[in-house]
């Protein structure tokens, strides 16, 4: 842990957080997708994973989500945790249902006064942008589960399939209930 902060407050460059909303109930057949709410399994993984996070990580610059009510909520319960302002998360459309390269679209418009972003998106998407900027498989998001991939860069606009460096994937199953 001493090695990852001091990598990500001593070498920083670009420092990208990968969240997968929390788990989502399914219950109600007439309730949109984007509308769909957190379950009480995925408020707590949020809030147990949103702790995790914590311990490795010094500070965030923007946070960044997709506006369905159970991404946003995730990004909610992180921000408490991480004494993140909830008015300063920032909604955006495009990630929604976004696949990698619309997601890696978004992450290359950033603005560079950011060097640490925290980024609540969907699956396949999230997967998949993982797989492609760390340049291997790393098989699927789970629920709650986040990754934390550093770039040796400057510009968010340089990040593309390959640049990234994984420091950590933490999911629900190995740091709760083990």
């Amino acid at each position: 842990m001493r090695y990852l902060r001091h990598l990500l407050t001593d070498n920083m460059k670009k420092t990208l957080y990968l969240v997968r909303h929390s788990k989502a109930t399914r219950e109600f057949s007439q309730i949109n997708d984007i509308d769909r709410p957190l379950m009480e399994r995925g408020c707590h993984d949020a809030q147990k994973m949103s702790v995790t996070l914590q311990e490795s990580f010094p500070q965030v610059d923007l946070m960044l989500a997709s506006p369905s009510v159970r991404t946003f909520s995730t990004a909610l319960i992180f921000a408490r945790t991480l004494n993140y302002p909830i008015n300063d998360i920032k909604i955006d459309k495009k990630i929604y249902q976004a696949g990698s390269r619309d997601l890696l679209s978004v992450i290359n418009h950033l603005d560079d006064k950011y060097s640490s972003v925290l980024l609540f998106a969907h699956n396949p998407g999230i997967s998949r942008l993982l797989n492609m900027i760390v340049g291997m498989d790393n098989g699927q998001f789970a629920t709650s589960a986040y990754a934390i991939v550093h770039f040796d860069l400057d510009q968010w606009a340089a990040i593309s399939a390959g640049t990234g460096k994984l420091l950590s994937y933490r999911q629900p199953r190995e740091t709760i209930y083990t």
